[in-house]
Order: C-alpha cells, then sequence, then structure tokens
C-alpha cells in the first residue's frame, strides 16, 4: 500500500490494519490516539482490547473490555473477547460467564460456545465441554478448531474412537491443520493402533516439523511396536526443539523419562508447571503432577 494512502487512514483504521499485520505496538498507539479524539468509541476499546491480549497483557485487556461494555452492555465481541482474555489468565470461571453473557445477547454465535467448551473444559468439566463445542459446530459445520477442541474433550474422558472421528471432520476441512493431526495421533496411540498413530504424526510433522508434540507420539508408538532405536531418535528430537511454551516443556520432560534422563526430566516438568497455559495442547497442572509424580516413583 502506498505510504500516502496508509497516511490518510483515520487512526482507528490504522489501529485494525496494523493488527491485522501483527505490529501490535504500533497498534495499541494508533488505537490510544483513537479514543484521545473520540473516548466513547465503543469498538476502539474493544479492539484495544485484542491488541492487549496479544502483547500479553491480558489484565490491560479486560479493562479495555469493560470500558467497551460500560458504553455499549450488549456489545458481543467485547463480552467473547473478555473471556478469552479471562481464561488465558486461568481464570476459567469467570471467562465461562463472559461467554454465557455473550450468547445471551447472541446464542448463534458459533466461536462464543467454542470458547466456553475451551474453559469448561480447562474446569475439567469435559461433558458441559463437549455439549458446548456440538453447539459451536450444529451452527458451523466447518468449524475445524471446534471439532478438534471437541476431539480433546473426548480424549480427556476416554472416548478415544469419537475422538478420533471428530478429529476427521476437522480435517475434512482443513486439511494442514496440523494440531488435528498431532492429537488423532495420541488418540490412536491411546486405541493401541500405533502404526496408523505414527502415520497420523508423520502427517503432522510434514506439516511443521519442529512441532514437538507429533514427535513425541511417534516415538511411544514407536517404542509400542518395540522400534526402540527409531523411537529414541524421535524423543531425541522433541528434546532438540526450544523449550519456551508450556507444552514443550512437558513433552521435553515426557522424553527426558522415556531416555532414562530423570532429573532433567522432573527439572522440564517444573518449567511446564510455570508456563501459563495458552493452547489446546498444554496440559493442566494437576496433569503435570502427575507425571511427575510417576517419575518419580520410578527412580
Amino acid at each position: 500500500m502506498p505510504l500516502f494512502n496508509f497516511l490518510r487512514k483515520s487512526d482507528f483504521n490504522k489501529g485494525v490494519e496494523l493488527f491485522e499485520n501483527g505490529y501490535f505496538a504500533e497498534a495499541l498507539e494508533a488505537y490510544n490516539r483513537a479514543l484521545a479524539r473520540r473516548p466513547r468509541h465503543t469498538d476502539a476499546w474493544n479492539n484495544r482490547g485484542a491488541v492487549l491480549s496479544s502483547l500479553g497483557r491480558h489484565t490491560d485487556a479486560i479493562e479495555s473490555y469493560d470500558r467497551a461494555l460500560a458504553l455499549e452492555p450488549k456489545h458481543l465481541l467485547a463480552w467473547n473477547n473478555r473471556g478469552n482474555a479471562l481464561d488465558d489468565l486461568g481464570r476459567h470461571d469467570e471467562a465461562v460467564r463472559s461467554y454465557d453473557t455473550a450468547l445471551a445477547i447472541n446464542p448463534r454465535h458459533a466461536g462464543s460456545w467454542n470458547n466456553r467448551g475451551y474453559a469448561l473444559a480447562s474446569l475439567g468439566r469435559y461433558d458441559e465441554a463437549i455439549e458446548s463445542f456440538d453447539r459451536a459446530v450444529a451452527l458451523d459445520p466447518k468449524f475445524a478448531l471446534a471439532w478438534t477442541n471437541r476431539g480433546s474433550a473426548l480424549d480427556a474422558i476416554g472416548r478415544y474412537t469419537e475422538a478420533v472421528a471428530s478429529y476427521d471432520t476437522a480435517l475434512d476441512h482443513a486439511s494442514g491443520y496440523v494440531d488435528a493431526w498431532s492429537l488423532r495421533g495420541a488418540s490412536l496411540f491411546s486405541l493401541g493402533r500405533y502404526s496408523d498413530a505414527i502415520e497420523s504424526c508423520d502427517h503432522a510433522i510434514a506439516i511443521c516439523p519442529e512441532f514437538c508434540h507429533p514427535w513425541y507420539i511417534r516415538g511411544s508408538s514407536l517404542d509400542a511396536l518395540g522400534r526402540h532405536a527409531e523411537a529414541v531418535e524421535a524423543w531425541e528430537t522433541v528434546i532438540s526443539f526450544i523449550a519456551e511454551t508450556r507444552f514443550h516443556w512437558y513433552y521435553r520432560g515426557l522424553a527426558l523419562a522415556s531416555l532414562s534422563r530423570y532429573a532433567e526430566a522432573i527439572t522440564a516438568l517444573q518449567e511446564a508447571r510455570d508456563c501459563k497455559r495458552l493452547c489446546i495442547l498444554d496440559p493442566s497442572d494437576e496433569v503435570i503432577q502427575k507425571a511427575g509424580e510417576n517419575l518419580k516413583g520410578g527412580i
């Protein structure tokens, strides 16, 4: 876009464009300028909140959403986005209430049903989460993320065959969705379908070679098939990746344990607990604690 055309845009529209292109700090400045001139611009407060969340400033984001809602109490996206920020802070009960308010405004908002299900799953309320995901995909049958989240919730309560079917539906609509391929591999592993699990993980790895989750599941599946040398190679690949997020640390810990490097594994699991939950692959504190207890029991 020519620079002159960009300069002619309003600060609000500049904020939208900067946010969409990943320039979050610059977008925040643009929204701040817009609000200095029009402090009752509801969408600017909402969009500013989204920028703040993208910067990891979730508490500030909630304050921005609250400003939007004080001006327009039925602002659907502000209630939904507020729920997302609360969920990112681990305040899952409050997030559910925020999504419930959004859905009272528009019960046909598939995104809010999906987000509500994710928060419920984070609370371990898997049956309710599945019901919420069911509402999301009924409204939007091509909603790959909701189908994937539904599969994850089904997997969490041992309904592995149904989980695989849910991932398959997600992949019907988004064949390059790496999370669905990887999580599908984990459910297939739980069903004892190790060769199928490896094939599913290989699809994920082909899409994103530095994604640790499918490498770990691939190693576990190879090990179960007696292909131990190949399993070791897969686990060594896991620990070669930079561990920054919760799920990276967690699967790094599991891989280290599989390689009998127990002290390093315990350290990695503690690092995992110190990270916030941010995505579908992130284990809960309880899951990490159980893994650590099992590990200590085996030393």
